[in-house]
């Protein structure tokens, strides 16, 4: 009995979707290990047990596997958060667990890879080029999971979109020091301001 090329083709696109996943995990490792300069083409083609050939079949740059790696973690990561946590009705209960989980994705293997990008990037013009839609990306699955976060009640404060940016720039910046300052981040004293904040804006305002 044959198999017809029709049928065939689920299978084959399946085998490269799990191949893909495995060479874009393997280089969030290697890129959070190593850093930019040691994410190499064959240090992540080592790392996720591929061949060359079949590496650059799917990434034909080191730069696009890099940026599709961090894209895909992000994506795979934070669009998921919302629907896993069991969120409380009461407001000032949300407002806390959101801040809490909204912080730890801070902490996370893709915001250490973005910010090896974001410095490469600095003096890498084509780098730097590349990188913008992705973060664009990034940027709106963080946006969308922050609003899931917070639930349409306290999304709907005409005060959020002021609120927003203060909040993601003000803990992705308290996060970077964590990169050379390794302590708790469930002891971070902003922690108790940003939910303050947020009550106080969408509560209050």
């Amino acid at each position: 009995m044959t198999t017809s090329p029709g049928a065939a083709r689920p299978a084959v696109q399946q085998r490269s979707g799990v191949t893909r996943t495995r060479i874009l995990d393997a280089a969030i490792r290697v890129l959070v290990d190593r850093g930019y300069s040691g994410a190499s083409t064959v240090a992540i083609q080592n790392e996720a047990g591929v061949s060359r050939g079949r590496l650059l079949h799917h990434y034909p740059s080191r730069d696009a596997l890099l940026m599709a790696a961090v894209g895909h973690l992000a994506k795979t990561r934070i669009e998921e958060l919302p629907s896993r946590v069991d969120w409380p009705d009461d407001p000032i209960a949300r407002i806390s667990l959101a801040t809490d989980v909204g912080w730890s994705t801070f902490h996370q293997p893709y915001f250490v890879a973005s910010m090896e990008l974001w410095v490469a990037a600095r003096t890498n013009e084509n780098l730097r080029t590349a990188l913008l839609p992705t973060e664009r990306e990034i940027g709106k699955t963080v946006r969308e999971a922050v609003a899931g976060f917070l639930g349409p009640d306290l999304t709907s404060s005409p005060r959020y979109a002021d609120l927003y940016p203060i909040l993601f720039t003000s803990m992705r910046g308290a996060a970077t020091t964590y990169l050379i300052d390794r302590r708790d981040p469930a002891t971070d004293p902003h922690l108790r301001l940003w939910k303050d904040l947020t009550r106080i804006y969408l509560m209050e305002g």
